[in-house]
């Protein structure tokens, strides 16, 4: 089904609705574009008798989307509202606090039954009744339940609100769902779908007379996942309910079950997973999730509205989720509120960072930062380095070269990693540089947090891992069914260089779509994370040759305030490029 598209700021007049929408508005007076964007969006509501099922928004950061969703909230009767990242909750919680009631699993909230959390709790999963699940006299948990449920604009996480709407009555089906940084929203559902079953779990179920199979192909385990929900069923029948003696094996059945249940739903389509075990842990990732997201989706909002910076590609992202047969309107607001020379992203090559070319690279990027730092002698900057391996090669250079007292970086425990963060953004008594793969996305390294960055690599997926793998190559399978002999697919049979994919060079390879817009989504992310407002000033340096490659083949996905950015490398730092 087409999809209704209309950019921002348009070439051809729109319809000016804002004195309509100006009451509902939360804010004095609109940024720039916001009043041209709800006045769209209002007269499209108005107007299109079918109804829209999703309202997607593209809008570059600084141009206020938080004011654009409270407003499309109140148009409708009633909405939850669900953020992926803390950081944006509790912008919401601080903005908009009057106006939402947020709800939260049980993990942060204590039991009043039982020691420890609510997740523990005997009522959990209907273990026991207790009286604190009633309104006359709820515990904390069921209290902001109880507000929420009578609340117009309930604000939640994805992770809590998508399993919880499936079997609570408290809460139903509301006239609009919002998303924020929906950009995310696939992986999400790729990480919530995605099932592991330990040997612990095959022993509870089975006991120790059946061993775990090893299972080369995903259909195989199909009987003996549903000999296991069987076992999960039979488990928890033989334990008195009412019994406290039981809850803790109770509680181990109930969890085995919730994910042998998911298990089950998954392997309906046992093409769409992949499976792989590794130290007697069983793994099943979806290939797509599309197939159950329209569901999920539908259970929480009648109409969805779907916001972030990083769209990219409308058709893409919609077939990712499964939408793509849904109604759709797309707002794009192409300008940014910056102003255009506060952002600069120069291409500054040093070498390709492929997997056998890169210990050549390497070297020459040190030099490169070397530069970069001792022209930034006073500023803070970050280092995005892609992986350990190449942001510990870095390292090692650049503490070579004498720079090691302003280098603060981590390894990949949060342990080791959560001080480094702190100490970066609170201790301003050297100009630091952070080098790390861990805030490539999420981070706000706002005024003088950071004022230039570094990008060491074009962050491809890792095309080895076999969920990755195997998505590339049916997306190149259903291209080749619908478009193999034509001029927009002329395929050529793999080659040593393509593994199993597409051997053509000479092919732009639009049935990679989903590939490039993921590597596209998380450069843009990247670069975006120094210049959060319209007073910061920042540069951003691609140091890998590959990005001249990908910007010819992939420039369409970039945002126009991304591409306005582009710059050769200034002339202090050419003579130390290769």
């Amino acid at each position: 089904m087409p999809v209704v598209k209309i950019n921002i700021p348009s070439q051809v007049p729109l319809p000016d609705l804002w004195d309509q929408v100006k009451p509902l508005f939360p804010m004095a007076e609109p940024r720039p574009l916001q009043g041209e964007a709800l006045s769209v969006i209002k007269w499209a509501m108005d107007n299109d008798k079918e109804g829209f099922d999703n309202i997607v928004i593209q809008a570059p950061t600084g141009i206020g989307k938080s004011p654009i969703a409270i407003t499309i909230q109140a148009m409708h009767s009633d909405a939850y509202l669900i953020t992926p990242s803390l950081g944006l909750t509790d912008q919401y919680r601080s903005d908009y606090g009057t106006r939402l009631v947020e709800v939260r699993g049980r993990g942060n909230f204590e039991c009043w039954a039982r020691d420890g959390t609510a997740t523990g709790a005997p009522c959990y999963q209907g273990k026991r009744r207790c009286k604190h699940t009633e309104e006359a006299d709820p515990c904390p948990y069921y209290a902001q339940k109880f507000r929420a449920r009578g609340h117009r604009l309930a604000l939640s996480n994805p992770s809590y609100l998508f399993r919880v709407v499936q079997g609570d009555d408290m809460f139903e089906r509301r006239s609009l769902l919002i998303v924020d940084e929906a950009h995310k929203l696939e992986s999400f559902f790729m990480d919530m779908l995605e099932v592991s079953i330990t040997l612990d779990d095959w022993m509870l179920a089975f006991g120790g007379n059946i061993h775990m199979p090893h299972h080369y192909h995903t259909a195989d385990w199909v009987p003996e996942i549903d000999a296991m929900h069987v076992a999960c069923a039979r488990g928890l029948d033989a334990l008195d309910p009412e019994d406290p003696v039981y809850d803790d094996e109770r509680e181990a059945w109930d969890r085995l079950l919730r994910k042998v249940s998911m298990l089950r739903t998954l392997l309906q389509d046992p093409t769409n997973v992949v499976s792989e075990i590794k130290a007697d842990v069983a793994t099943f990732k979806p290939v797509r999730v599309g197939p159950w997201v329209p569901n999920y989706l539908a259970r929480c909002g009648k109409q969805r509205l779907f916001m972030s910076a990083t769209i990219l590609d409308i058709d893409t992202f919609l077939d990712s989720l499964g939408l793509a047969d849904q109604r759709t309107l797309y707002v794009n607001i192409t300008e940014s509120p910056f102003p255009k020379e506060n952002t600069k992203i120069h291409y500054a090559p040093c070498g390709p960072m492929s997997w056998g070319k890169r210990k050549h690279t390497i070297p020459k990027q040190v030099k490169a930062i070397a530069r970069i730092m001792k022209h930034f002698s006073e500023e803070r900057g970050v280092i995005l380095p892609h992986s350990h391996a190449i942001r510990k090669e870095i390292v090692q250079g650049l503490e070579a070269a004498g720079f090691g007292d302003r280098i603060l970086t981590h390894g990949s425990s949060k342990a080791e990693r959560q001080p480094i963060l702190d100490r970066f953004m609170t201790d301003f008594s050297k100009p630091y540089v952070l080098i790390s793969t861990y805030v490539n996305e999420g981070f706000d390294f706002h005024g003088r947090l950071a004022e230039w960055l570094v990008l060491v690599k074009i962050p491809y997926l890792y095309t080895p891992d076999p969920q990755i793998a195997t998505r590339m190559e049916t997306d190149e399978h259903r291209w080749r069914a619908k478009y193999e002999g034509t001029p927009e697919c002329p395929y050529e049979p793999s080659t040593q260089y393509s593994g199993k994919l597409c051997g053509s060079w000479t092919c732009s390879k639009p049935c990679q779509s989903w590939f490039n817009t993921q590597t596209a989504l998380k450069l843009v992310q990247m670069a975006g994370r120094i210049v959060r407002t319209s007073e910061d000033v920042g540069a951003v340096f691609i140091l890998d040759r590959g990005w001249d490659r990908f910007l010819k083949s992939n420039g369409h996905l970039l945002p126009s305030w991304f591409k306005d950015s582009l710059s050769p490398p200034p002339s202090w730092l050419r003579r130390s490029l290769p």
